[in-house]
């Protein structure tokens, strides 16, 4: 599900590139590749989110409190409701990382254009032989009369014309995806 304080975060975080489409380490960002500036405007979006009283950024995932007590960080799903009750603590922030695009399965096999959908690249559970599918709807019907001019020959014909235009621009037939927010955090 798509969240809007994942999208600001992506904003602050990478706000000039593109992130990558796989687990990359390009997609993680911490007190080690942000600014000044973006750790401060990612603490006020998360104190805001969270309600956090402050937040403290950690160079490693574990480590010790203001009060030299031992913390570790654990990852959360940032979703824009249903969000664990974080009031009055202390964020302890080690990363925010970002998910390769992820799809809604629903989406997947719904017409995009055209009558056509070419899924994304997704990967066999069990063998992780990566796959792809396609989708192309038409009416198979043929009309009744007999002195119709379609015939099966021309219905072939127009699946082959479909089926070049897909794979000529196969970036327009994709469904839109999201990326999901993940943020490593201890709260005391």
């Amino acid at each position: 599900m798509k969240s809007v304080l994942a999208e600001k975060l992506m904003s602050i975080c990478s706000p000039d590139k593109e992130l990558s489409n796989d687990h990359n380490l390009d997609n993680t960002f911490g007190i080690d590749n942000l600014t000044d500036e973006q750790r401060t405007q990612i603490e006020e979006e998360l104190i805001k989110h969270f309600e956090f009283e402050k937040i403290i950024w950690m160079d490693l995932p574990a480590g010790l409190t203001e009060g030299g007590n031992p913390i570790v960080a654990k990852t959360i799903k940032i979703y824009d409701t249903n969000n664990p009750d974080y009031a009055g603590k202390v964020g302890y922030l080690y990363k925010v990382l970002f998910t390769p695009l992820v799809y809604d399965p629903n989406s997947l096999h719904h017409p995009i254009k055209d009558g056509c959908v070419l899924t994304p690249v997704m990967y066999n559970p069990l063998t992780f032989l990566p796959k792809r599918s396609l989708t192309i709807e038409w009416s198979p019907e043929f009309p009744q009369d007999i002195d119709n001019a379609v015939t099966w020959e021309d219905q072939k014909k127009m699946l082959h014309d479909k089926l070049e235009t897909i794979l000529e621009n196969p970036d327009l037939f994709l469904p839109q995806g999201y990326r999901a927010c993940l943020v490593r955090f201890a709260a005391v």
